[in-house]
């Protein structure tokens, strides 16, 4: 089996290229025949439409002659009958029976008064009064033709197709004295007989059809058909077909030729079948496919034998290059010494065999070197106390050091393989996922992580490892450090910058950052803000009086009053001398900001026992709200409640304002009572 294999890896080059060279040949010959058929086609299917159109037309005259022929007859008929329409009506039908030659040129003939009494006919007995008036053809002579022909008529006894011919009949003075008409019933063969035996080449036919708004048949091969209707535009007396995908492959149109009577107007049209039109084409398109099949089969044996020939050095080749996977030494066989492309190539492996032996080597030694840097690496990251690992694109752990290992207390030998969701549990996890998602995209991300009882904050990084391209990331490196007291410094600093080194509420600093914070969150998510501005009433005369110590108790003790009217999470700050703010986050209506507006000024009106004084002492209140749906900045709310915290002093101090930005108007009121 082995053997046999290789016999088929050896020569189904030779089979390719063999029936590949056949097919291309094959594929341009077949090629060139479709373009021969597509024009013989062509040609066969004009050469055709030509004949047809010259028999069609040739038949149509002969028709339109038998008509004149007929019309002739009828003009004679009534010169003769001019001078006779004194006598009886039995006498002018047995004179016109000796005239015309019945039922070969007419089945009928008829005289017509020009009020449209029939005063004769052939083939109505005597004494029958019948009208005319309404026919076509009677009134066109009326109109002044002098022939006339009628449409198709169906007769009421026979049901068979039949058209009238009609000539005036003038008397002395060229006036109308009647109507000279003969019957041609065309089931007879007095009229269509060569027609209606005829055929077009062997299969074909002719049809007949009548013109006028309602066409029908008045000949067809097919005697059932004969006055059912027929298409005034196209007709093919039924045997269109609708078009093949490949027409010119397979032709199914059949030959149509028309062509419009000159008497009647009527179309006479020929048909012939596709299937013995195209027959000639069609039998050479056969030949010339099995010829096309021989062609092939025989190119491919060509072309094997001489591939076989080529292609023998190249499989003495294959043989040497397939025996040097197991024998090196092989390498001496490969046909170098050759003058041609093969030689060359046998000389280019070979050298390259040598190539890949000597890296080999230095890929041998450079995996050593590669594996003791790696124990390098590893015993300095084992001492770093840092939390150093590394996880592949499954985000499962392919390396810990020794301080990662001690923080979940696990051996690095049993954490390698884990998962992350496995190690940090799901909901340690979920939080840092977004973070993971964008370093397995490439990106380095650094971010900190505190424990939920806020005791410890992790900052780690996540770095991304690239593959020796640079085009895929196929893990992570992590790094982590332990922040805590870091953190702990930076937010105790924080705190003192933004913090009133008085009263521990907000300085003017802290105020500002988190006023904006809260119309920033407002605007989002379209809650109502409120800012409050409180005042001390004559903080000056007790400075004056009692000194700026007792002063600076009084604000002390007014600003924990001020932070137990307000709800907890709204933000106080002390923002002057003698100046505080309020921010009510999440305000629900006026009516809750006036509420606790109106704690404010209540509690500042109870006394402060300060250092044994008993201190009087009042606040004014200037209060405004922030609707989401108005846009406002925080300098414009600040204004707004300033605004009304001068409408609470110019009314008497000890009070509180209110003003709506969206309104623009103050609501003061009095406390003082």
């Amino acid at each position: 089996m082995r053997t046999r294999n290789k016999s088929i890896m050896q020569h189904s080059l030779k089979y390719r290229m063999a029936f590949a060279t056949a097919g291309v040949v094959t594929l341009i010959i077949v090629l060139r025949a479709l373009y021969a058929q597509y024009y013989a086609y062509d040609g066969l299917k004009n050469l055709q439409q030509t004949q047809q159109d010259t028999l069609v037309k040739m038949v149509a005259e002969q028709l339109d002659e038998k008509l004149q022929g007929r019309a002739t007859v009828l003009r004679r008929v009534a010169s003769q009958l001019s001078p006779m329409l004194s006598v009886k009506p039995a006498e002018l039908r047995r004179a016109v029976e000796g005239m015309v030659e019945m039922p070969e040129t007419f089945n009928a003939v008829f005289l017509a008064a020009p009020d449209g009494h029939l005063v004769f006919s052939t083939a109505v007995p005597d004494g029958v009064r019948l009208r005319v008036d309404d026919r076509d053809y009677f009134r066109d002579i009326q109109q002044g033709q002098a022939f006339a022909v009628s449409d198709l008529i169906q007769g009421k006894q026979t049901n068979a197709p039949g058209v009238v011919l009609a000539v005036p009949l003038h008397g002395p003075g060229g006036e109308l004295r009647g109507v000279v008409g003969g019957v041609l019933n065309l089931a007879d063969s007095n009229f269509l007989r060569e027609l209606a035996h005829s055929r077009v080449g062997t299969t074909g036919s002719f049809c007949l059809v009548s013109s006028g708004t309602n066409p029908r048949y008045a000949m067809h091969p097919d005697a059932a058909r004969v006055l059912s209707p027929a298409r005034a535009i196209g007709e093919a007396c039924g045997a269109d077909h609708a078009p093949a995908f490949l027409e010119v492959l397979t032709p199914t149109q059949p030959i149509v030729a028309r062509h419009l009577l000159a008497s009647n107007g009527w179309e006479l049209v020929a048909v012939l079948p596709a299937a013995e039109a195209y027959a000639p084409l069609l039998a050479v398109r056969q030949r010339t496919l099995v010829i096309g099949a021989i062609t092939m089969l025989l190119a491919a044996a060509m072309m094997w034998l001489v591939m076989r020939r080529l292609l023998e050095p190249l499989q003495r080749l294959h043989r040497a290059v397939r025996q040097i996977g197991t024998n090196p030494a092989a390498v001496a066989d490969l046909p170098v010494g050759r003058a041609d492309e093969i030689g060359e190539l046998a000389a280019t492996f070979a050298e390259v065999v040598a190539q890949l032996s000597e890296r080999e080597a230095a890929l041998k030694a450079a995996k050593d070197r590669a594996a003791e840097s790696e124990k390098r690496i590893e015993a300095i990251a084992n001492h770093v106390p840092d939390f150093v690992s590394f996880i592949d694109m499954q985000q499962r752990y392919v390396f810990v050091n020794q301080a990662y290992a001690q923080r979940y207390g696990v051996p690095a030998q049993q954490i390698v393989g884990l998962s992350l969701r496995e190690l940090w549990g799901t909901q340690e996890y979920l939080a840092c996922q977004p973070y993971l998602e964008q370093a397995c995209a490439g990106r380095a991300v650094t971010f900190t992580r505190e424990s939920a009882d806020g005791t410890e904050c992790m900052e780690i990084t996540c770095q991304p490892a690239w593959n020796d391209v640079q085009d895929t990331v196929i893990g992570l490196h992590m790094f982590g450090r332990n922040v805590t007291h870091e953190r702990e410094k930076l937010r105790s600093l924080e705190a003192q910058t933004i913090s009133d080194y008085l009263t521990g509420l907000l300085n003017r600093k802290g105020f500002d950052r988190r006023l904006a914070e809260c119309m920033a969150r407002a605007s989002a998510d379209g809650r109502s803000l409120a800012l409050l501005l409180v005042d001390l009433d004559d903080f000056k005369g007790v400075n004056d009086s009692f000194g700026h110590p007792v002063g600076d108790q009084l604000l002390v003790a007014f600003a924990q009053r001020l932070r137990a009217c307000v709800r907890k999470g709204d933000a106080v700050a002390r923002i002057g001398g003698d100046e505080f703010a309020v921010i009510l986050d999440g305000v629900a209506d006026r009516q809750a900001m006036a509420s606790i507006a109106n704690t404010i000024v209540q509690a500042a009106r109870m006394p402060f026992v300060i250092d044994g004084h008993t201190l009087a002492a009042s606040a004014s209140v200037g209060s405004a709200i922030h609707d989401a749906r108005h846009t406002m900045t925080a300098s414009e709310l600040f204004m707004h409640a300033d605004m009304a915290l001068y409408e609470a002093k110019r009314h008497g101090k000890a009070r509180y304002a209110v003003q709506a930005a969206a309104e623009a108007q103050s609501e003061t009121s009095d406390l003082t009572t």
